[in-house]
This record gives structure tokens, sequence and C-alpha cells, in this order.
């Protein structure tokens, strides 16, 4: 059986993870507005809100900032390798937590060296529809040799 192929992909801006992320941080001003709570607090909540919801909206809708996943290379051995807005590479190995849809991907994976696994959201409009779909077959299907051995035979 032959090994699926490796894949390198661009993730772009996304208007709908800034969309998202503005109503999320609406809906979360409104919370916290109607708490019964001294104003000052209200102050610092709304502050505390609003500057997630920007760094959220940078690293997502924008896909700017040090933070910002802008590339991954994916191999068929489950091996990825990111890059950030600051131009590090940072290689690691998928976890089995990594979620496909049609409409929504989360890989979740774990840097070579870390003691704990980081979330990637990959949605529709952050690359071209043949991309997203080779990204998601390559995520679904494949197999690591080590922890999942060889598949079984279809003869």
């Amino acid at each position: 059986m032959r090994n699926a192929p490796s894949i390198d992909v661009t993730l772009g801006p996304s208007p709908l993870a800034g969309v998202a992320t503005g109503v999320m941080a609406l809906a979360t001003l409104v919370v916290v507005l109607v708490l019964p709570v001294p104003s000052w607090t209200h102050a610092l909540g709304c502050a505390v809100v609003l500057s997630t919801a920007w760094g959220t909206f940078r690293t997502l809708g924008l896909r700017s900032g040090a933070r910002a996943v802008v590339a991954l290379h994916l191999g068929a051995d489950r091996m990825l390798v990111v890059r950030h807005g600051d131009g590090r590479l940072v290689a690691g190995h998928l976890r089995s937590a990594t979620y496909v849809a049609a409409t929504l991907t989360t890989i979740v994976w774990r840097p070579d060296g870390a003691w704990r696994s980081r979330a990637i959201l990959v949605l529709p409009d952050m690359l071209p529809a043949e991309d997203f779909r080779r990204l998601r077959i390559l995520l679904r299907y494949a197999r690591s040799g080590v922890a999942q051995g060889a598949p079984a035979s279809q003869a």
C-alpha cells in the first residue's frame, strides 16, 4: 500500500473567524454588563473581554502576529511542522483528538519536547477548497505505524 503524500498549506485570513469572534465578544460583554457588580468591575471585565477578543481576532481573523499559524506541513507519518507569523518553525506530532469535518477542522498536536498539546483551528475560508479537502483527507486517513499498526488487508 502506498503512503499518502505530504501536504503544504498556507492559511489565510478568515472573515468567518473574525465575525464569530466579534459575535462571541459582544455576547460576553452583555453578560459582563448584566452582572450585579460595582461599575469598576464592569469596566475591568469589559477591558479583559475586549483585549482577549482583539488578540483572537488578530490571530485567527487576520492571521497576523507572532502567535498566528500561517502555514502547515503535514506528512503521512502524522508529523506536523507549523510556521508562525514571526517565521518560527515548530515540529511536532498529531494527537488523536484531532477533529475533521466538512465545515470545521481542529488540529490537535504536541510540539516535540513540549508537555502540553496545542490546537489549530482551520475553517474552509482560510485556504483554497482543494487544499482544504486534501488536508482533511490526510488528517482523517494518515496512519501512524507505531501507534496503530499496519492496516488490515482488504482482500
